[in-house]
């Protein structure tokens, strides 16, 4: 099943409409993985190693993935601002090397893509995709697209 170009407004309201279930959810889940991620909602969560997904949990990833979009997309002036100091310093190798290292970190935190995967199956593998609409996260992309396109060709002259 794939849900094409949700918007922040509908992923918003998805999010407020299943907070209580998810809440319960995660309470009642048979996979403990998620209790700490709902109480400080910081702790990395890893892929589901259940034998057998169950629908709640199935719930519980969705939620979680579409939460943390969220909150990158709240993000999305700050990496305008990155992108606009970016393009003043673009033809000073110098300071271009500096801006690289200074956001090294931030790129591996953000790992975005506007395609989600959630895993439904392990045998046979089988996944729901959820495609994000990339207008709204235009300057993550950006970002994320000059900061490789900068580490790849400093890589090649290393």
């Amino acid at each position: 099943m794939i849900k094409s170009n949700l918007s922040i407004s509908e992923i918003k309201s998805w999010l407020t409409d299943n907070s209580e279930k998810i809440k319960l959810d995660i309470s009642n889940s048979k996979c403990n993985k998620w209790e700490n991620w709902l109480e400080d909602k910081s702790t990395h969560i890893y892929p589901c190693v259940c034998s057998k997904r169950e629908q709640d949990c199935i719930l519980i990833e969705t939620y979680y993935q579409l939460d943390r979009v969220i909150q990158l997309h709240q993000k999305e002036e700050y990496f305008k601002t990155l992108l606009q100091e970016y393009k003043r310093i673009a033809s000073d190798n110098v300071a271009t090397s500096e801006w690289l290292k200074k956001h090294k970190k931030l790129v591996s935190e953000t790992a975005f893509d506007t395609e989600i995967s959630i895993m439904l199956e392990i045998e046979p593998y089988k996944t729901s995709k959820i495609k994000l609409n990339e207008n709204e996260f235009k300057n993550i992309i950006e970002f994320q697209n000059i900061f490789n396109e900068l580490e790849y060709n400093q890589n090649l002259k290393l």
